[in-house]
Protein backbone atom coordinates (compact mmCIF):
# COMPACT_ATOMS: atom_id res chain seq x y z
CA UNK A 1 0.00 0.00 0.00
CA UNK A 2 1.38 3.62 -1.15
CA UNK A 3 1.05 5.99 2.21
CA UNK A 4 2.93 9.08 3.16
CA UNK A 5 1.35 12.01 4.60
CA UNK A 6 -1.65 11.85 7.60
CA UNK A 7 -3.91 12.34 5.27
CA UNK A 8 -3.40 9.75 3.29
CA UNK A 9 -2.81 7.61 6.76
CA UNK A 10 -6.43 8.51 7.96
CA UNK A 11 -7.54 7.34 4.75
CA UNK A 12 -5.86 3.93 4.62
CA UNK A 13 -6.94 3.21 8.53
CA UNK A 14 -10.63 4.48 7.63
CA UNK A 15 -11.24 2.64 4.45
CA UNK A 16 -8.10 0.15 2.97
CA UNK A 17 -7.43 -1.09 6.67
CA UNK A 18 -11.16 -2.66 7.44
CA UNK A 19 -9.77 -5.88 5.10
CA UNK A 20 -8.92 -8.82 7.17
CA UNK A 21 -5.24 -10.22 6.45
CA UNK A 22 -3.19 -12.71 7.50
CA UNK A 23 0.22 -10.49 7.30
CA UNK A 24 1.23 -6.80 7.39
CA UNK A 25 4.33 -5.34 6.96
CA UNK A 26 4.70 -1.81 8.36
CA UNK A 27 7.68 0.33 7.09
CA UNK A 28 6.26 3.57 8.15
CA UNK A 29 5.44 3.10 11.95
CA UNK A 30 3.44 5.74 14.10
CA UNK A 31 0.00 6.07 13.38
CA UNK A 32 -0.31 3.44 10.38
CA UNK A 33 1.02 0.85 13.17
CA UNK A 34 -1.26 1.09 15.40
CA UNK A 35 -4.19 0.57 13.09
CA UNK A 36 -2.48 -2.56 11.57
CA UNK A 37 -3.30 -4.74 14.76
CA UNK A 38 -7.32 -4.30 13.86
CA UNK A 39 -6.40 -5.47 10.08
CA UNK A 40 -5.33 -9.11 11.00
CA UNK A 41 -6.99 -12.36 10.69
CA UNK A 42 -6.79 -14.90 13.68
CA UNK A 43 -3.38 -16.04 13.85
CA UNK A 44 -1.95 -13.17 12.25
CA UNK A 45 1.25 -11.79 12.02
CA UNK A 46 2.55 -7.92 11.91
CA UNK A 47 6.24 -7.59 11.21
CA UNK A 48 7.50 -4.00 12.06
CA UNK A 49 10.47 -2.86 10.11
CA UNK A 50 10.41 1.17 9.61
CA UNK A 51 9.46 4.23 11.93
CA UNK A 52 8.97 7.01 9.29
CA UNK A 53 5.94 8.12 10.56
CA UNK A 54 7.02 7.82 14.47
CA UNK A 55 8.83 5.40 16.83
CA UNK A 56 6.22 5.56 19.73
CA UNK A 57 2.30 3.87 19.00
CA UNK A 58 -0.20 2.90 20.72
CA UNK A 59 -2.03 -0.30 20.26
CA UNK A 60 -5.32 -2.16 21.48
CA UNK A 61 -4.18 -4.90 22.53
CA UNK A 62 -7.28 -7.27 22.42
CA UNK A 63 -6.46 -7.14 18.92
CA UNK A 64 -4.03 -9.45 19.48
CA UNK A 65 -4.99 -11.28 22.41
CA UNK A 66 -8.90 -12.64 20.77
CA UNK A 67 -6.61 -13.32 17.66
CA UNK A 68 -3.86 -14.99 19.09
CA UNK A 69 -1.74 -12.80 16.54
CA UNK A 70 1.75 -11.37 17.19
CA UNK A 71 4.05 -8.64 16.41
CA UNK A 72 7.79 -9.38 15.58
CA UNK A 73 10.77 -6.66 14.54
CA UNK A 74 13.04 -6.93 11.55
CA UNK A 75 16.22 -5.24 10.87
CA UNK A 76 17.58 -6.03 7.51
CA UNK A 77 21.15 -5.43 8.83
CA UNK A 78 21.02 -8.23 11.48
CA UNK A 79 20.63 -10.98 8.81
CA UNK A 80 23.42 -13.36 7.63
CA UNK A 81 25.20 -12.78 4.80
CA UNK A 82 23.89 -15.99 2.57
CA UNK A 83 20.53 -14.39 3.53
CA UNK A 84 21.86 -10.82 1.68
CA UNK A 85 23.13 -13.17 -1.10
CA UNK A 86 20.18 -14.76 -1.85
CA UNK A 87 18.18 -11.90 -1.97
CA UNK A 88 20.69 -10.21 -4.06
CA UNK A 89 20.65 -13.13 -6.50
CA UNK A 90 16.96 -12.95 -6.67
CA UNK A 91 16.04 -9.27 -7.39
CA UNK A 92 19.33 -8.25 -9.64
CA UNK A 93 17.94 -10.48 -12.71
CA UNK A 94 14.02 -8.90 -12.20
CA UNK A 95 15.08 -5.33 -12.00
CA UNK A 96 17.75 -6.27 -14.88
CA UNK A 97 14.85 -7.75 -16.93
CA UNK A 98 12.33 -4.90 -15.68
CA UNK A 99 9.93 -6.95 -14.28
CA UNK A 100 10.05 -4.85 -10.95
CA UNK A 101 10.96 -1.03 -11.12
CA UNK A 102 12.12 1.05 -8.35
CA UNK A 103 9.68 4.01 -7.86
CA UNK A 104 11.05 6.96 -8.26
CA UNK A 105 9.65 10.19 -6.39
CA UNK A 106 11.90 12.71 -8.05
CA UNK A 107 15.21 12.89 -9.36
CA UNK A 108 17.93 16.42 -8.29
CA UNK A 109 21.34 17.38 -10.08
CA UNK A 110 23.88 16.83 -7.22
CA UNK A 111 24.52 20.72 -7.17
CA UNK A 112 20.63 20.54 -5.19
CA UNK A 113 21.18 17.97 -2.46
CA UNK A 114 19.70 20.16 -0.10
CA UNK A 115 17.44 20.58 -2.08
CA UNK A 116 16.58 17.05 -2.34
CA UNK A 117 17.24 16.81 1.71
CA UNK A 118 14.41 19.14 1.80
CA UNK A 119 12.08 17.90 -0.49
CA UNK A 120 13.04 14.45 1.57
CA UNK A 121 11.70 16.03 4.91
CA UNK A 122 9.41 18.31 4.27
CA UNK A 123 7.46 16.52 1.30
CA UNK A 124 7.51 12.61 2.96
CA UNK A 125 7.67 11.27 -1.16
CA UNK A 126 6.42 7.93 -1.59
CA UNK A 127 9.24 6.40 -3.97
CA UNK A 128 13.40 7.26 -3.80
CA UNK A 129 14.72 10.33 -4.25
CA UNK A 130 17.56 10.36 -6.64
CA UNK A 131 20.92 12.76 -7.32
CA UNK A 132 22.68 12.98 -10.63
CA UNK A 133 26.34 13.46 -11.04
Amino acid sequence: MRYHDTRCNKYMATVVLRAIVDIVIDGVGGEVFSEAPATLAPGGSLTTLGYSAGRKTTIDVTDLIWKQASIRGFILFAQPQAAWADAWNVIVPLLRSGAIKPIVAKTFPLAEAADALRYLVEGRPFGRVILTI
